[in-house]
């Protein structure tokens, strides 16, 4: 609990007074990039081995040549508009050191430079990709942080509506599924979370939809189509203003007919399962890697 405290405690020092107004996103970006590289220091570097797969180059994380037998789609957080590289990298190394399966994350491109839906079309082509290089569909998990966890939602619900086969699995990681902020998390949790405030809604609307809909199913999928969706494992803090997306989008899968899990976390950050100090990050990394065992009928 007291390392809990103190993490909770730093994050409100640092990353939360960011969010006091509607930052710009290169002042974002220098945040977390500064952030990223200090937790690089005393550590090596993740070999990273870049590749093309459906026109997208895509960093493959472990041993290329076992895909077949079970690969990860990591798709990464940062608000569709920032991503820490570094800290992606080690997570995805770890998850590949544990369940023996290669990571194949995907860099796609960020708005506002690339507003939607380039980021989600780079998702998709990568898992269409995948697919076509004889990866196996039920050999596939797909995991998403954040931002990416939206992405990985609809990219799910895509497939199924252009007649794909769904991967074996899809862990999501914090998803924010409503981007209208009609959950009611999303004001009732503004001073508990540590992280993040309400001024983010506005800036990601401001950064990545483009003119689109804030409840247009393609970057809310909470209003999208459930049916047919692969097997679902939600993460999400208690403290997150996001907590009630989670709660929202289960709901949502359960009613559709799909099997879903929903762990809520207690008191513990967004991005936790980064943060090697906690013990939630690692009971969190056990539960994500007996999900993909499960889901790849290896255990």
């Amino acid at each position: 609990m007291l390392i809990r405290t103190i993490v909770n405690a730093g994050l409100r020092r640092t990353l939360k007074p960011l969010w006091n107004d509607i930052p710009s996103v290169a002042r974002m970006r220098a945040a977390y990039h500064r952030i990223d590289r200090l937790g690089t220091l005393g550590r090596r570097p993740v070999r990273v081995d870049v590749a093309d797969v459906g026109g997208v180059a895509v960093e493959w994380i472990g041993r290329p040549a076992a895909a077949r037998e079970g690969v990860i789609l990591y798709l990464h957080g940062g608000g569709f508009a920032v991503r820490a590289a570094a800290a992606d990298r080690r997570y995805c190394a770890g998850l590949a050191r544990r369940t023996g399966c290669p990571v194949v994350q995907v860099p796609y491109r960020l708005a506002p430079e690339f507003p939607f839906p380039a980021g989600l079309d780079d998702c998709r082509a990568v898992y269409a990709g995948l697919l076509a290089a004889g990866i196996p569909a039920h050999k596939i998990v797909v995991i998403g942080h954040s931002a990416g966890a939206n992405l990985a939602l609809v990219s799910l619900m895509r497939a199924r509506d252009n007649g794909w086969p769904q991967p074996a699995g899809c862990i999501l990681l914090s998803a924010p599924v409503d981007l209208t902020a009609g959950s009611p998390s999303a004001t009732a949790n503004a001073a508990r979370d540590s992280m993040q405030s309400p001024n983010i809604w506005p800036w990601v609307r401001m950064t990545y939809l483009g003119g689109v809909a804030p409840d247009h199913p393609d970057v809310s999928p909470l209003f999208g189509d459930w049916a047919g969706l692969a097997p679902l494992h939600f993460h999400v803090s208690d403290t997150e203003i996001i907590l009630d997306d989670s709660r929202r989008a289960a709901e949502r899968a359960r009613e559709a007919g799909n099997r879903v899990t929903l762990t809520i976390w207690h008191d513990v950050p967004h991005s936790f399962y980064y943060m090697n100090a906690l013990r939630e990050a690692w009971r969190c990394r056990a539960e994500v890697v007996a999900f993909i065992d499960a889901a790849l009928r290896r255990r």
